[in-house]
């Protein structure tokens, strides 16, 4: 496994912040990750078990050439000494862009993007391109056929091995002919991603990361509990599953109501190096209101503040050794589906509660089954006007319990400081609800 160079070309990157990122001190850099991809597989096809204490072979090899897209401090002196490493994803057919804002920035950490997925190269394979639709980003190879000509990939078997060289690439022991991240002193490796991505993730550290372990914690968002086998293509359904317990990397998971019950099926609790976040009423892909009838429409939760917490969190673990508090659970009856059960309101039981939760003034479902909206996005409804004025007397009274329940975030640690201002000045006017 080599660094090799800089990738360059007429155009940005593909995948680059929506924002110019050198008002903030960092700049944007591409680079060529090359090596032998192992693939592997469960011994005997023998399908992985829920405690997450996978076994695997090596069955075959294969040339790989990828990218590493890198977001990094200009100054290395403002590096917290932390890359996040993040398994790009690749659930709409192309590489998600790199964040724009928040903590990364904030807290001075270096952000590297590993193109480790074969979607992301190439796009779908023929048939799921249809069935996934082509709008939007572009795979690497079609975004810029000549700045990404050279790349090279196997196929997913060999995507753990890729994202785990990666790894050791920019790793406090990196011994590379380029440095992918300029000379930067890096102290630790966070592994981070959402969606397909965590569960890819939570396949990696049941697998690979537990035989040779080169990152150091892990931050996941909407993982569903599950994980696919080292043996599955593209995009795969994965194994129910839960983290193995003899991972001692620290790792936080962020998730919605959708994840609930999918994670309180496969056992998923608390440990010594294991914290879950679950918010009440949030989605796993939230949208802004642009219409609202009355009737069921979107879920406009976003769990971002949350997510620029637990990377605050998992700094402080690492550097400090000061674990964040454990986090109320939300109320699941397991099933085949759970069931979340809800208050006369509508909404759920437990868990973290944005001020949308704790003073609410709609229902929120993390699923959006039987609203006629897509499962994921969720949905959300107003209450009657006669329902908020019985639950609020004035408006005085209205922002006084949502400024306490902003404030009882920050105390828990699931809300920066930082952030406490801005989710204050979004208190709704009940004149208009």
């Amino acid at each position: 496994m080599q660094v090799t160079g800089h990738i360059t070309g007429a155009r940005p990157p593909a995948g680059v912040p929506r924002v110019d990122v050198s008002e903030r001190g960092y700049v944007v850099e591409e680079v060529v990750l090359a090596g032998e991809a192992t693939a592997y597989a469960s011994p005997d096809g023998v399908r992985p078990g829920a405690d997450g204490r996978w076994q695997l072979e090596p069955v075959g090899v294969g040339d790989y050439v990828t990218r590493l897209l890198v977001v990094r401090p200009a100054d290395r002196a403002r590096h917290n000494g932390t890359v996040l490493l993040n398994w790009q994803n690749v659930s709409a057919g192309a590489e998600m862009a790199a964040p724009s804002s928040g903590e990364l920035y904030d807290g001075g950490f270096a952000w590297v993007g590993v193109s480790a997925q074969e979607v992301g190269v190439y796009g779908f394979p023929m048939g799921m391109d249809t069935r996934f639709g082509m709008d939007g980003p572009r795979p690497l190879k079609d975004a810029d056929r000549e700045r990404y000509a050279a790349l090279l990939h196997p196929g997913d078997r060999g995507s753990f091995s890729i994202f785990h060289d990666a790894a050791r690439a920019v790793g406090p022991a990196r011994d590379t002919a380029v440095d992918a991240l300029g000379g930067l002193d890096v102290a630790r490796v966070v592994a981070v991603g959402a969606s397909q991505s965590a569960m890819r993730l939570v396949a990696y550290a049941n697998g690979l990361h537990a035989i040779d372990p080169v990152v150091d914690g892990f931050v996941l968002g909407v993982w569903e509990g599950a994980a696919p086998r080292y043996e599955e293509g593209p995009m795969p359904f994965g194994t129910r599953t839960r983290v193995r317990d003899d991972v001692t990397a620290p790792m936080i998971v962020v998730n919605s109501e959708f994840e609930a019950g999918p994670i309180a099926n496969a056992g998923v609790v608390d440990t010594d190096t294991f914290r879950v976040w679950e918010v009440a009423g949030a989605a796993h892909a939230p949208s802004p209101i642009r219409h609202d009838d009355g009737g069921w429409t979107a879920n406009p939760l976003t769990l971002a503040p949350l997510h620029d917490a637990a990377l605050r969190a998992i700094q402080r673990w690492l550097v400090d050794g000061l674990a964040p508090e454990h986090q109320p659970r939300l109320r699941v009856e397991p099933g085949r589906p759970a069931h979340i059960p809800r208050d006369e309101l509508g909404n759920a039981f437990g868990g973290i509660r944005l001020p949308e939760l704790a003073a609410p003034l709609r229902e929120y479902r993390g699923a959006s089954f039987g609203t006629g909206r897509p499962p994921l996005a969720g949905s959300s409804r107003a209450f009657p006007p006669e329902t908020v004025r019985r639950l609020y007397a004035s408006q005085a009274a209205y922002t006084a319990q949502w400024d306490a329940a902003v404030d009882a975030l920050v105390a828990r640690g699931v809300l920066r400081p930082d952030d406490a201002g801005t989710m204050k000045a979004r208190v709704p006017d009940l004149a208009e609800a």
